[in-house]
C-alpha cells in the first residue's frame, strides 16, 4: 500500500457486516509457522459484456460455497459471509473479511446445506481487510477464482452472501469502476480500513455480504465484497480477485502477507486540476517523498508528475495504488514521469508497508 494522504475528498463507508454492540475482545490471531503451501488456481476468461446474463446459473455453480459467518464477540455478535477456497489435510479453507472476525471469539460456519462448524481463524490481513478461517471437513465445494486483472467497466456481476442475516442472497449488477481507493470509519468495533485497489459495483452491497464473492457470469469469484456506500445509492466495493488469492494463499501457508509501498505523497490529477495545478501530462502529481522511502531513494521530488508504473498508464481510473498491488515488496517497477516538461523514466523499488515509519506522514497540499 502506497504511504499518503490524498488531498481529495475521502469517500466515507460502512463496513458490509451486520453487528450488534461490542464490548472488549481478544487480539486477532497472527499466522503460524509457514506450512505446505495450497495452490488456488485462477480460470482466466476472456470478459464478458454481452451474451446471457443468468444470475441463477451463477448460483447454481457459486452457492453451495458460500457460506454465512456467524461470529461472537465479549459483548455482542455478528454475521458475514465467506467462501471456501482450498482443501488440504482434511481441513476446508474459507476466506472471509478481516472486519468479519477480527476480535472474535467464536466464529462458525453454515453452509447452505446446513452443515455448520465452529472455525478456527487461520490468519488475518487487517491491511487488506482479508481474513482465511478453517474447518475440519475437506468435503465442502470449493469456489473458483477468477482473474481479475481482465474485468471490464459495464461487465455483468453476482454478488451472494448474507445481508442482514439472509443467507444465500442474490443480487445483481454490473462493474461501475475499475481502482477506486476507498477508506472507511470505525464502528461498533469494527475497525476502519483503507484500501488502496477496490472494484465498485451497483449490485446491491449490504450489512452481512462482508466477505462473500463478487461472481462473473460463469460462477468465477472476481472479488470479495467489501463495504458500501452510506451517501450514496448502488454503491459498493470488493476486493479484487486476484489480490485476495495472494493474501489467502499466504496466510494458509503460514507466512506473513506483504503490502507493496512506495512512500510518495501526491495528488490525483482530478485533485491537482481543482486546486488550480496545470499539470504537464496526465496520471499523479508528486507533492513530496517521505524521507527514507522507495520514492525518496528513486528520487521522486515535489512537481514530478508520474504517468506509468512500467506499462500501466494511470489515466481513465485508474490509480497508483492499483497499479502497485499485485507487485511484492523488493519488486522493481519503472516508473514514466514528466519532470520539467520532459518525459523520462526511473527505477522505483518497492518496499514493505511494515518498513513504513508510522511518523513520516504527508500533508494535504492547501488549496489556492
Amino acid at each position: 500500500m502506497i504511504g499518503v494522504l490524498i488531498a481529495s475528498a475521502v469517500v466515507m463507508l460502512s463496513s458490509a457486516c451486520t453487528t450488534h454492540p461490542l464490548g472488549s475482545s481478544t487480539p486477532s490471531p497472527k499466522p503460524r509457522a509457514t506450512e505446505s503451501p495450497v495452490t488456488i488456481p485462477i480460470a482466466s476468461p476472456e470478459p464478458v459484456t454481452a451474451g446471457i446474463f443468468d444470475p441463477a446459473h451463477v448460483m447454481q455453480v457459486l452457492g453451495p460455497a458460500v457460506a454465512e459467518i456467524i461470529v461472537t464477540f465479549s459483548g455482542g455478535g455478528g454475521i458475514g459471509s465467506g467462501f471456501v477456497i482450498a482443501h488440504q489435510n482434511g481441513v476446508s479453507y474459507l476466506v472471509t473479511n478481516n472486519h468479519v472476525v477480527a476480535n472474535a471469539t467464536r466464529v462458525v460456519v453454515l453452509m447452505p446445506d446446513g452443515r455448520h462448524f465452529t472455525a478456527s481463524v487461520k490468519g488475518t490481513d487487517p491491511i487488506q481487510d482479508i481474513a482465511v478461517v478453517q474447518v475440519s471437513d475437506a468435503t465442502l465445494p470449493i469456489a473458483q477464482f477468477g482473474d481479475s486483472t481482465k474485468l471490464v467497466v459495464g461487465q455483468q456481476v453476482v454478488a451472494i452472501g448474507s445481508p442482514l442475516g439472509n443467507q444465500s442472497t442474490v443480487t445483481a449488477g454490473i462493474i461501475s469502476s475499475l481502482h477506486r481507493t476507498i477508506s472507511t470509519t470505525a464502528t461498533s468495533g469494527i475497525p476502519a480500513e483503507a484500501l488502496p485497489d477496490v472494484l465498485q459495483t451497483d449490485a446491491a452491497i449490504n450489512p452481512g455480504n462482508s466477505g462473500g464473492p463478487l461472481a462473473d457470469i460463469d460462477g468465477n469469484v472476481i472479488g470479495v465484497n467489501t463495504a458500501a456506500e452510506t451517501a450514496g445509492q448502488g454503491i459498493g466495493y470488493a476486493i479484487p480477485s486476484l489480490i485476495a488469492k495472494r493474501i489467502a494463499q499466504d496466510l494458509i501457508a503460514g507466512r506473513t502477507p506483504g503490502h507493496p509501498y512506495i512512500g510518495v505523497c501526491y495528488e490525483p490529477e482530478d485533485a491537482a486540476l481543482a486546486n488550480g495545478t496545470n499539470l504537464s501530462g496526465y496520471g499523479v502529481l508528486v507533492t513530496g517523498a517521505l524521507p527514507g522511502t522507495p520514492a525518496a531513494r528513486a528520487g521522486l521530488a515535489a512537481g514530478d508528475v508520474i504517468e506509468k508504473v512500467d506499462s500501466v498508464s494511470l489515466n481513465n481510473g485508474e490509480t497508483l495504488g492499483g497499479a502497485i498491488q499485485l507487485h511484492s515488496p523488493g519488486d522493481t517497477v519503472q516508473l514514466t514521469i514528466v519532470r520539467g516538461g520532459n518525459p523520462t523514466t526511473i527505477p522505483l523499488t518497492l518496499a514493505d508497508r511494515s518498513s513504513a515509519s508510522s511518523a513520516a506522514t504527508c500533508q494535504a497540499t492547501p488549496s489556492p
